[in-house]
């Protein structure tokens, strides 16, 4: 199998992260909480940007999984669980972008109703979680053989 993990497409999926929350901190930034929680347009994007960026680092977990270390996850939670045996992520890591990926599921699926306050609190207090996923990744492509 091919271990070697395509370098443009991890890194174009890092561009789409970094897209979006740079889309979401000037939103933030340039708008009142209020406006935003109560403005279901806006509300929507929000979560929309949010969805997407993960959805990006979940395609990268795959990706990672699959390529570097021949496994085939059966969902998302496994591509992490992969990269957590394979010490590229630690626990916290891996509850971390597990709670992202509960998030982006609630909002895909509805098994629950995500609130705009906690849309909001996302968006403004847990975005370097984004920026530490994309950490480890570029290091998996400098270890990439």
């Amino acid at each position: 199998m091919d271990k070697d993990i395509n370098r443009e497409i991890i890194l174009a999926k890092i561009a789409f992260i970094q897209e979006q929350v740079q889309a979401v901190q000037e939103l933030t930034r340039t708008r009142e909480k209020e406006k935003i929680i109560y403005d279901l347009w806006i509300l929507n994007g929000l979560k929309y940007s949010l969805q997407t960026a993960i959805e990006a680092m979940i395609d990268i977990a795959y990706h990672a999984s699959a390529k570097r270390f021949a496994h085939a996850p059966l969902d998302a939670r496994d591509a992490l669980r992969v990269l957590q045996k394979n010490n590229v992520i630690n626990q916290d890591g891996f509850e971390t972008y597990s709670s992202m990926i509960g998030f982006r599921n609630k909002i895909v699926h509805g098994y629950q109703e995500v609130s705009p306050e906690r849309v909001y609190e996302l968006a403004t207090t847990d975005l370097g979680d984004f920026e530490k996923f994309i950490c480890i990744t570029l290091k998996l492509l400098t270890n990439d053989k």
